[in-house]
């Protein structure tokens, strides 16, 4: 019996001894955070904007071209003759697909190259968090958003940011 109560005894102490070993080797960081401090965020927004200004003034000049268009119809449709007025709608109707289509192009292309470069981000964000745990010797890195509470648990926020200047 006397065996039985020690060995009970020990399986605890190793147990507790283990989770009380596995919470040294945990790390919270705030990716939110550490995401709107970025000092590549405005350059990155800025690139992109560039890239895709001419496509963009483009369409503006075709969408007010097309508002032009209809606030003339608009205006004259009772003065002009059927023939002209039903060349206008058509043109309109006509410009107005093609804008509508551009429109959605640009968009999705626009989406796609903000996708590109917040994952190069993120592939930076995770390769400097799987450097500094290393580091630690940690066993587990948790976003803080993803917990509810955290007592003494080491934040490698502040690392990961100066890491990935």
């Amino acid at each position: 019996m006397k065996k039985f109560l020690y060995l009970s005894y020990l399986s605890v102490i190793l147990i507790f001894s283990n989770y009380l070993q596995a919470d040294s080797k945990i790390a919270i960081i705030n990716l939110y955070d550490l995401l709107q401090k970025l000092p590549q965020k405005t350059s990155i927004l800025k690139r992109i904007e560039n890239e895709f200004r001419d496509r963009e003034n483009k369409l503006q000049f075709q969408k007010n071209d097309l508002q032009n268009k209809i606030n003339t119809l608009e205006r004259n449709k009772s003065i002009m003759k059927l023939s002209e007025k039903q060349d206008l709608e058509n043109y309109i109707i006509k410009q107005r697909n093609s804008f509508s289509i551009k429109v959605q192009i640009f968009e999705q292309d626009k989406n796609r190259r903000q996708i590109e470069e917040r994952n190069k981000v993120l592939n930076k964000i995770q390769t400097s968090i799987i450097k500094i745990a290393r580091k630690y010797s940690l066993n587990l890195v948790i976003d803080s958003k993803a917990t509810i509470y955290t007592s003494s648990i080491k934040d490698i926020t502040v690392e990961v940011l100066k890491n990935i200047k």
